[in-house]
């Protein structure tokens, strides 16, 4: 029983530190499909590349690679990690590599946001059309986004 209380404290503990990295960076999220090309037909969707962006303090005109954006991925890591399902089920997860690299959105104002990536693809067979566990995968982790205070697309204040 005891070890059930300190498991909890320390997922309610992590819950909060992630809602305050989400805050922090105004943590905003959007699903693009995954394609690749398939000979003579409409590219196949064979997946989904679920984008995390976090930004730098308003006012702030940061370079690319600063210390600043590489802590701001850090933190985006921390919350990919979390939302990722834990079980092995027959789709997998990729998390992309930092890349020194800042971007501009006019959906989101224009901001300067650092990306990460995490593919929703098949374990196996990766020309295969998305399937059921992928959209499942994708559905749960939109959700914990959701539960973290991250917004789809853009940010908005006081929501």
């Amino acid at each position: 029983m005891q070890e059930k209380k300190k498991d909890s404290a320390e997922t309610t503990q992590t819950i909060e530190e992630l809602r305050r990295l989400v805050q922090d960076h105004r943590v905003c999220w959007e699903v693009l499909t995954e394609r690749i090309p398939v000979k003579d037909e409409e590219p196949l969707k064979v997946g989904f590349d679920l984008m995390l962006y976090g930004t730098h303090e308003v006012g702030v005109h940061p370079t690319p690679g600063c210390e600043k954006c590489a802590e701001i991925y850090r933190d985006l890591r921390k919350i990919a990690n979390w939302i990722i399902p834990k079980e092995e089920r027959p789709s997998r997860y990729e998390i992309s590599i930092y890349e020194s690299a800042i971007g501009y959105n006019r959906m989101r104002g224009n901001r300067p946001d650092v990306d990460l990536a995490i593919k929703i693809l098949h374990r196996s067979r990766y020309d295969q059309p998305v399937d059921e566990c992928e959209i499942a995968c994708l559905n749960e982790m939109k959700t914990k986004l959701s539960s973290l205070g991250a917004q789809e697309k853009h940010w908005r204040e006081n929501i």
